[in-house]
């Protein structure tokens, strides 16, 4: 294999020897049920969590499922499966830990902190690209993303071509950060020569780099754009303009825990889909569940979530992220001939969407949910 490939192994490996824990703290007033933590990248030894959690059971007898998840309603049907109990139901105790971007959530899962991530589509297809042995079994969202900048910019910055010499805050591998660039690359602007790209570590950065004019514009996702018109910006373009319906967040592992243990995260996709028919059929107590997780108003969150800029699905749609790999590639974002095809396993949805079927034989939503399986994965 190409050394460029071998990052991941290295950088894994790196952090072995090295001993750096990955520390899960409580949440501190984010959740009402208790439910949620903070994955934190100190090295205090004293507070490390040093547990392979999938040999993990809970006093309950229900095995453990340890998940890093975004602090955004673009991850609505973990905090809906979390909220209704729909992982209990199934026989899982899923414990929910916070990052602020996919980077933070992916090395807690190579450092064996976490045992799922739910994060947007560059970042576990960035890590496949460099050799990482993951794989992606399902969906949470698609579009979601956004560029924000001050009303008197809105305009100018709502044409690509207006971008060249100007400085952009993003997230880098975040989906908008791919979605803008490549977008850039299309409309024929060399986005590593022509822009200036600032990278920060969280949506709230980027927001105050804009606000104070450090920055001409920001990349940022759901529900930040409410937050960023709160706060006197403007939405300047949607990503879907660049790419309708994109992937975004996509539950993924490491493969070789999915390949130990498959069952359990066929009931960890089955409890997604169930929230994602509780999500659908149940706007307001939906409204409650992620405003446990999301700290912005109730009205925020059912404007942004019930909108026709996101969508919300845990259909794995591999179709789309093969595709949006491809424009990955295309826009020299990502160099690599690993296929991406090879690291996505969307019969583990299947399999819970069948059991469902089985279950609930008369119920039209699980079937509309078959259907559009066999339109995306197929």
């Amino acid at each position: 294999m190409d050394k460029k490939y071998t990052f991941i192994g290295i950088f894994i490996a790196l952090i072995v020897l090295a001993g750096v824990s990955i520390t899960l703290l409580n949440q501190g007033g984010s959740s009402d049920s208790g439910g949620s933590q903070e994955v934190n990248t100190s090295t205090s030894d004293e507070q490390s969590v040093n547990t392979s959690t999938s040999e993990v059971t809970s006093t309950s007898g229900a095995k453990t499922v340890k998940h890093g998840y975004l602090p955004s309603n673009g991850d609505a049907l973990i905090f809906v499966a979390k909220e209704e109990g729909f992982w209990d139901e199934e026989g899982l105790n899923v414990e929910l830990y916070q990052f602020t971007k996919g980077t933070e959530g992916y090395n807690s899962l190579f450092g064996n902190k976490l045992d799922t991530v739910g994060a947007g589509t560059s970042d576990p297809a960035t890590y496949i690209a460099q050799g990482a042995e993951i794989t992606i079994i399902g969906g949470l969202m698609s579009e979601g993303q956004f560029l924000v900048t001050a009303p008197e910019n809105a305009e100018d910055l709502a044409d690509l071509n207006n971008w060249k010499g100007k400085q952009i805050a993003t997230i880098a591998m975040s989906n908008g950060d791919l979605i803008y660039k490549a977008a850039l690359k299309k409309a024929g602007i060399d986005w590593k020569k022509d822009v200036t790209f600032l990278e920060l570590g969280s949506p709230n950065a980027v927001l105050e780099a804009v606000k104070t004019g450090k920055s001409d514009g920001g990349i940022i996702w759901i529900p930040y754009e409410i937050l960023a018109q709160q706060q006197g910006l403007s939405v300047a373009s949607y990503s879907y303009q660049y790419y309708d319906n994109h992937p975004c967040c996509r539950i993924a592992l490491k493969t070789e825990t999915l390949n130990e243990d498959r069952d359990t995260y066929v009931k960890f996709e089955k409890g997604l889909i169930r929230a994602y028919k509780f999500f659908s059929e149940n706007q307001n107590e939906s409204v409650d569940d992620i405003q446990k997780y999301v700290n912005v108003d109730k009205e925020a969150i059912r404007q942004s979530t019930w909108s026709d800029y996101f969508y919300a699905s845990p259909d794995p749609n591999k179709n789309g992220v093969v595709e949006y790999y491809q424009m990955m590639k295309d826009s020299g974002y990502i160099d690599t001939d690993v296929r991406v095809e090879d690291h996505i396993d969307s019969t583990v949805y299947k399999e819970a969407l069948d059991e469902l079927i089985s279950e609930n034989p008369d119920d039209q939503f699980y079937q509309n949910l078959l259907s559009e399986y066999k339109e995306m994965n197929e």
